[in-house]
């Protein structure tokens, strides 16, 4: 029995760590008239024509957000919220890090303006803003302001950026929980080095 012990301890831990795994997105994809359900990340083997084809699929860290003339990519984890009322906005949050986005054709809202509002909403006068820059892969430098809220012992970060084309505006709302060094997360860096990579209107 003793000798059987360091083998179940083993079979144990490989247990543990195969549980830790995040489980596969389940796919279904077509082809040529067929539908195949797949797992995302394994090779799986169809019949075409009586030929036998190997199939790997694989899913990205990233979704891509596209309305109108915006188009990104942010952290596939996060979640996706939108409001119909005007003005038209969508959420894409995480867990220390959120992407707002707000339909601002009509609104004309700045960015310091949109940062102030904040303040008063948290009832924070004191709170000023900062300059804050975005350089981005495809549209340039982006020129905005960043505030800080402290809300108990949480302080938020925020960063706002106007954005628009033509007739199509937007206003992107950057937000992460900071630390005690008043340093974003790994997850709000992650996030905004994504935004600047692939941001285009």
């Amino acid at each position: 029995m003793r000798a059987c012990l360091p083998l179940l301890a083993m079979i144990w831990v490989g247990s543990v760590a195969l549980a830790s795994d995040e489980p596969p997105t389940r796919l279904r994809v077509e082809i040529d008239g067929t539908s195949h359900v797949l797992a995302a990340g394994a090779t799986h083997s169809v019949v075409v024509d009586g030929r036998t084809l190997r199939l790997r699929v694989e899913e990205l860290p990233w979704r891509q957000f596209h309305e109108g003339n915006l188009r990104f990519d942010y952290p596939r984890h996060m979640g996706w919220e939108f409001d119909a009322s005007p003005p038209r906005s969508w959420v894409l949050d995480g867990n220390d890090a959120v992407l707002s986005v707000f339909d601002n054709a009509g609104q004309a809202a700045t960015p310091a303006q949109a940062a102030s509002e904040l303040a008063r909403h948290f009832r924070m006068p004191e709170a000023g803003t900062t300059p804050a820059r975005l350089r981005t892969a495809k549209t340039g430098t982006l020129r905005g302001v960043a505030i800080t809220i402290k809300l108990a012992t949480t302080a938020l970060g925020y960063e706002y950026y106007a954005v628009g084309k033509d007739d199509a505006a937007w206003l992107l709302v950057l937000q992460g929980t900071l630390d005690d060094h008043g340093a974003h997360s790994a997850e709000f860096r992650a996030m905004r080095e994504r935004l600047a990579d692939t941001l285009e209107f």
